[in-house]
């Protein structure tokens, strides 16, 4: 089956947060984050989140793709990378505002675990993140119909060569899932995330691995080495 690598648009808000909603529904940690919240309230937040991303286009570096089937013109995947950008102090402060006026979670979130979770992530990329010399690889969604097809490897090609091509870093906070397709493509580990999901209903303590990857890391699957997490 081949696909096509394209921008995604504000019209593909809906596709996109059915994708994302799909491919993290068993995640370790987010679903744990609105245990309480209907699904119709649940969906038009996350909705709002994509396209409110979607309306900004790349104004603070962010680049949307969507991966298409080619058969069926289908969204399949997406991804969103953030690269390295020189804010005017006029652009630097409309996005802090934004970010400090983002929408809270809806009524029946865990606004704890939620708080916890989103301030070890900015404290990771407050510590590891250049925004003015760093590609961030913020996320990346692949529908659970379509998984283990090269779609992740796709997804990460365009954002790796542009970051080769500056000779900079790219960093990304991984979850279990995911580890094992970063490191193969070169990134390490250099942080992590700990939460400890007992208080939430979970059974363990979570971790998501913070890693960045030099410019022209090697393939480590294509050089012999053993991945670990």
């Amino acid at each position: 089956m081949a696909y096509t690598l394209q921008p995604a648009q504000v019209k593909d808000a809906e596709v996109i947060t059915d994708i994302f909603q799909q491919a993290f529904a068993h995640d370790h940690i987010m679903s744990y984050m609105k245990p309480n919240v209907p699904k119709e309230i649940k969906w038009e937040h996350t909705v709002r989140l994509f396209r409110g991303w979607l309306e900004q286009g790349d104004i603070y570096g962010a680049r949307f793709t969507k991966a298409v089937e080619n058969e069926t013109g289908n969204i399949v995947a997406f991804s969103r990378w953030v690269y390295p950008v020189k804010l005017t102090p006029e652009q630097a402060k409309e996005k802090q505002e934004k970010e400090e006026n983002r929408e809270p979670p809806p009524e029946g979130a865990n606004v704890e675990l939620t708080n916890t979770f989103f301030e070890q992530i900015f404290a990771g990329r407050k510590k590891w993140v250049d925004p003015e010399k760093t590609f961030l690889l913020h996320i990346l969604a692949v529908h659970p119909s379509y998984q283990r097809r090269g779609l992740g490897a796709l997804l990460i090609a365009p954002g790796l060569e542009a970051a080769d091509r500056a000779g900079a870093q790219t960093y990304i906070e991984a979850s279990p899932s995911g580890l094992g397709l970063y490191l193969k493509h070169g990134w390490e580990p250099v942080d992590e995330m700990v939460i400890d999901m007992r208080p939430h209903g979970g059974k363990e303590i979570a971790r998501h691995k913070y890693l960045m990857r030099e410019p022209h890391a090697p393939n480590k699957l294509e050089h012999g080495r053993t991945l670990t997490s």
